[in-house]
């Protein structure tokens, strides 16, 4: 009888252990009646598409979203509204979500994006930053101040070297006002102007917000211009403002980097080619693509519980890299800087991926 009931022992055994390795290899990923962890729902708020800085920035939070199948993202236009862009929060925060990746339009979202972190929330902020980083666990993006001063320094440098006429007449194109990218660009334009402007070397005889928008800075310049066109150089927030100036100064008979200079930043694929024919001197580089990339990487880890290390990140600030842009390299860049391969997020776990 000992035997007998052994050997039943032996068959149930071995009739459980065959059940349970059917329900490990089925269709389910996992024993038998245990469902996949449903992907975590996460929010990207940008500004729209009224730039067209940011359609390669949705591009890429699609493209990278598809390597992290947890993740369940969600692409919202705020069409450059904050106060939109504001309600779109707070829509978030309802829905239950677990993650927001916010592209602010301007300060004023940094009440509603500190409301999100103190409910758990964490928010990676991407290019533009709220004002002040308790209100957000992530920054993606580059230092600004920086990049005003890469772009007017060689400007600067380039009409000593040219030897044109001095004082030098020069007009600054602002951003969006309230826009972090738009106040600390124009900061490091007068980080390089204050010296020559306290030397006799440069007048300002413009520094106005352009919204961060061609016809804006072509109607603005083309005023300008009216007025006088004793104006050497123009200084501006990004690429789009740029090309709205070349189009007034052509308008006004002027030939562009020849009577007047611009400059700007973006690497806009118009831009390139404006700084290949002569048009425009420089650019500089800071791929709203990688930015894209490497905020869903932030989100993916931090949801992980991988957050940046506070002695390579303060304040959770990862700093994409930037390029200075002119005649002399421009064959070698590509459209709004998008390296073919994206590097990973340069902490914690991330994939490389392929722009194009």
């Amino acid at each position: 009888m000992l035997s007998r009931g052994g050997s039943i022992f032996r068959v149930v055994s071995v009739c459980l252990a065959g059940a349970l390795l059917l329900g490990v290899l089925g269709g389910s990923g996992g024993p038998a009646g245990v469902q996949a962890a449903p992907a975590r729902l996460v929010y990207f708020i940008f500004t729209g598409f009224n730039y067209p800085y940011f359609a390669p920035m949705a591009d890429g939070v699609r493209a990278t979203a598809k390597l992290y199948p947890g993740m369940t993202i969600k692409v919202v236009s705020a069409n450059n509204s904050s106060s939109t862009e504001i309600s779109q929060v707070n829509e978030a925060i309802a829905a239950g979500a677990k993650g927001i990746i916010l592209n602010p339009i301007s300060a004023s979202l940094t009440s509603v994006s500190q409301s999100a972190v103190a409910k758990g929330i964490p928010v990676v902020a991407i290019d533009r930053d709220v004002a002040t980083p308790a209100a957000r666990n992530v920054f993606i993006g580059d230092r600004d101040v920086t990049l005003g001063k890469i772009e007017t320094d060689y400007a600067l440098k380039y009409l000593e070297s040219h030897r044109v006429k001095t004082p030098w007449n020069v007009a600054i194109l602002q951003g969006t006002l309230g826009a972090s990218t738009a106040v600390d660009r124009v900061k490091g334009t007068m980080q390089a102007l204050d010296p020559a402007v306290k030397s006799g070397k440069v007048k300002i005889v413009l520094n106005q917000s352009a919204d961060f928008a061609t016809a804006a800075a072509q109607r603005t310049i083309s005023e300008l211009l009216a007025k006088s066109t004793n104006v050497q150089l123009i200084v501006c927030g990004n690429d789009a403002m740029a090309l709205g100036a070349i189009r007034a100064i052509k308008d006004h008979g002027l030939a562009p980097g020849k009577d007047v200079y611009v400059v700007g930043a973006d690497a806009q694929p118009q831009s390139l080619a404006a700084i290949k024919d002569g048009e425009q001197l420089d650019t500089v580089t800071h791929s709203p693509f990688l930015e894209a990339v490497w905020a869903v990487e932030a989100m993916d880890n931090y949801l992980n519980g991988v957050k940046p290390p506070a002695d390579k990140y303060p304040n959770g600030d990862v700093i994409i890299p930037m390029t200075l842009v002119t005649k002399e390299n421009v064959s070698s860049i590509s459209d709004w800087g998008t390296p073919q391969l994206i590097p990973p997020l340069p902490y914690g776990r991330g994939k490389p991926v392929r722009a194009r």
